[in-house]
């Protein structure tokens, strides 16, 4: 065991995307006071927090990745279960120690983020359904935390509902590519309980509201004709996924990739547009 298996185990990208959309979320609140002191601290919360979440999930998912993912760090012998729980407590309490660096506010949430990411890799996980709502309130809190740093909520609350929508479709069509695994070890995910097909549908619904709030920031007056310009291929690249869903002629891998790189193009068109309206 190495520094190697120490990095790889946090998934170094996911903790990396989860700091940089607290700094997209500070950029994007309106009316904000932009204090880098502080937007850098919470920057750290998040990859910390992100860190800890993705370690102590793979601790309690080791009999399942053994089967679905067996090349991971735990089911390959890279690190012992022990090591990898108190990595995982020690990278929680990291975080909290940052977000108390910012302000008390920061700090609750902070708190409780950990909590949910622990149950969840616990015992949520496997619930249908409500596994799937609670990472996807975490992934669109990772938005609002930015928020926190800058002192308003303006604007990006519109990315963290849009952000919340996407990610439960996507974590919909993620249980239906795992099925296999999860079912060999008992896990009770959505398409276990519902099929296939139904779970795909309820996935469907959710992109389907996700793509219709991708035009309440124009509706609401919040960015102008740019906005609308940028974000209306995305909402066509998006329909490209659903119809892709409907017919289920991608594979549920690929499906779930797609909805990923929406999300980071919808990241990124809420940033041009936040700094475009902030030197205006």
């Amino acid at each position: 065991m190495g520094l190697k298996e120490f990095i790889e185990i946090i998934r170094p990208s996911n903790a990396l995307f989860s700091g940089i959309a607290v700094v997209i979320g500070a950029l994007v609140a309106e009316g904000g006071i932009l204090d880098l002191y502080k937007i850098l601290l919470v920057f750290f919360v998040a990859i910390f927090a992100c860190a800890g979440g993705n370690t102590i999930n793979d601790y309690f998912d080791y009999e399942i990745d053994k089967i679905n993912t067996p090349k991971r760090v735990l089911p390959r012998g890279g690190m012992s279960l022990k090591t990898a729980y108190i990595y995982a407590i020690s990278l929680f309490a990291i975080s909290c120690i940052f977000a108390f660096l910012v302000n008390l506010v920061a700090l609750s949430i902070c708190v409780v983020a950990c909590f949910l990411m622990y149950l969840y890799a616990m015992t949520l996980k496997k619930t249908p359904l409500s596994g799937n709502l609670l990472v996807s309130f975490l992934t669109s809190i990772t938005f609002l935390y930015g928020g926190t740093a800058v002192g308003s909520f303006r604007g990006v609350s519109i990315l963290a509902l849009i952000s919340f929508f996407a990610m439960v479709s996507r974590e919909i069509v993620k249980d239906i590519e795992d099925l296999e695994g999860d079912v060999k070890k008992g896990a009770r995910t959505l398409p276990f309980i519902i099929g296939e097909s139904k779970s795909y549908i309820l996935a469907f619904i959710f992109l389907i509201i996700a793509v219709i709030l991708l035009y309440l920031p124009f509706v609401t007056k919040l960015y102008g004709f740019i906005y609308l310009g940028i974000v209306t291929p995305v909402a066509l690249f998006v329909i490209y996924i659903l119809l892709e869903m409907k017919t289920k002629k991608e594979y549920p891998g690929k499906i779930q990739r797609h909805i990923k790189k929406a999300m980071y193009l919808v990241l990124l068109i809420f940033l041009l547009n936040a700094l475009i309206y902030r030197l205006v």
